[in-house]
């Protein structure tokens, strides 16, 4: 009885690798090259399978590995039929390779117009190695754009009933049932659809915000691949197919605040003293973590006998030079000017106990809508304070001492003044302190006339 077998023979995990079919009986031991390509991390040759890792990843996806497994158990099967059907002829390598030549061949006839899954996969894959840009400007996608992206794709293919290896056991341990298997393709991107989609996020007990995320990522991807001929469906165009959105409880640090923050003595925590002296840099530039916990000696420069940083923003690209502050300047020197790499995970996760050491813990009371209810919460405000409550904190403080906004926003970044307001968190009392100090507001002191 002969063995065919489907062999990758590069030990090279990181580019894709040519499948050989091995054929092999009492006489021959053939190896023919197949267009099929596969990371060696993936395939097992001793098992003839897929080896047990996550599957689902910015290489390879669940539906590529099932397209695979029956690829090739189809050509084993054809295969072995074919050589039960010879009359005596040797089975020879340009045999076998004529064999693949007319099945590929064959299979090509009938390939069917790229899915929904599929697209998603290559616009990720493009927007990854720059074959595809912006359509704003037309450079690079964002390392922060495609990771949305990333995580868009597998909440997708959840929504589809296919799972990661690692998610899959996860919710079994927990007991969760796991959604069945279905092809999403483009014609059913419907208002039921998008109902069922919207309701799959509320289960999981996600925010509006994050719900509305997944479906603006859906409606572009839509888009383009309808601008690409890949379907007719305008369905996702309709009002009622809208991504939510929902105004968010964000606090900011008062200058008071930060000051208490400042001078915590944290001798013998260095760990701790390194995310608080991070966070402060971003409260006193007010930039993104992504920004502030980069800042170093290459990017300090004097101006007009001022020290200041010049750095280029990763998520707009926007050059911005910020003035270097006292305290700000205090805690630089410390690093001697190249702050010490943090993980902004690590920031999120003792910022907040690092502010309650301060004792910044009085109570702030709120709603949000979680599960599509809406639910009153009260929390002390160090457990709302994360590394982006240093950017708020920082437009919110210049602003409140009078730096006019267009200045703050030379210096945040802000490309609009509208997104600029978002970030200011300053109530109805604090605007009418500022707005009595002004000249309008003071009046002319003459006497009125008689």
């Amino acid at each position: 009885m002969p063995t065919i077998k489907f062999v990758v023979k590069s030990i090279k995990d990181d580019q894709p690798a040519i499948v050989y079919l091995r054929y092999r009986d009492t006489v021959n031991d053939i190896y023919v090259q197949t267009p099929e390509r596969i990371f060696p991390k993936y395939w097992n040759n001793k098992t003839q399978s897929f080896r047990k890792v996550e599957t689902i990843d910015s290489e390879f996806t669940e539906e590529e590995k099932i397209n695979i497994e029956e690829k090739f158990h189809n050509l084993k099967f054809s295969l072995l039929k074919e050589i039960n059907n010879l009359n005596g002829e040797k089975i020879t390598s340009k045999w076998l390779k004529s064999f693949l030549d007319k099945s590929y061949k064959k299979k090509k006839t009938k390939l069917e117009p790229e899915t929904l899954i599929k697209f998603i996969r290559r616009f990720i894959v493009e927007a990854t190695n720059g074959t595809r840009l912006t359509e704003e400007d037309s450079s690079r996608y964002r390392v922060s754009t495609i990771k949305n992206y990333l995580s868009f794709e597998v909440q997708f293919l959840e929504f589809c009933g296919i799972y990661t290896e690692k998610n899959k056991k996860k919710l079994q341990k927990e007991g969760k049932t796991l959604r069945p298997k279905k092809v999403v393709s483009f014609r059913d991107i419907t208002i039921d659809f998008y109902k069922d989609f919207v309701q799959f996020f509320t289960a999981k007990n996600y925010s509006p915000n994050t719900i509305g995320r997944h479906v603006k990522h859906l409606k572009v991807i839509m888009r383009l691949a309808e601008e690409e001929g890949l379907h007719a469906n305008v369905e996702y165009q309709r009002k009622s197919f809208k991504a939510l959105t929902e105004k968010v409880e964000n606090v900011y640090l008062t200058e008071a605040e930060i000051k208490k923050i400042h001078n915590l003595d944290l001798s013998g925590m260095k760990n701790l003293e390194i995310i608080r002296d991070v966070f402060l840099c971003g409260c006193y530039t007010a930039q993104r973590y992504s920004d502030y916990s980069r800042i170093s000696k290459d990017m300090i420069s004097e101006e007009s006998g001022w020290k200041v940083i010049k750095l280029t923003q990763l998520k707009t690209g926007e050059q911005v030079i910020i003035p270097i502050k006292p305290e700000l300047e205090t805690i630089l020197k410390k690093y001697d000017y190249t702050l010490p790499h943090t993980w902004e995970q690590k920031v999120n996760e003792h910022i907040k106990d690092i502010a309650k050491l301060a004792g910044i813990k009085e109570k702030v009371n709120f709603e949000e809508k979680k599960g599509g209810l809406t639910v009153k919460q009260s929390l002390p405000k160090n457990e709302l304070i994360k590394t982006h409550t240093a950017r708020r904190s920082g437009c919110t403080n210049m602003y409140l001492a009078g730096v006019p906004t267009i200045g703050i926003m030379k210096i945040s970044g802000h490309q609009t003044e509208r997104e600029f307001l978002k970030y200011i968190k300053v109530s109805k009392q604090q605007n009418a302190d500022i707005l009595s100090t002004h000249s309008y507001f003071i009046g002319n002191p003459l006497s009125i006339a008689k």
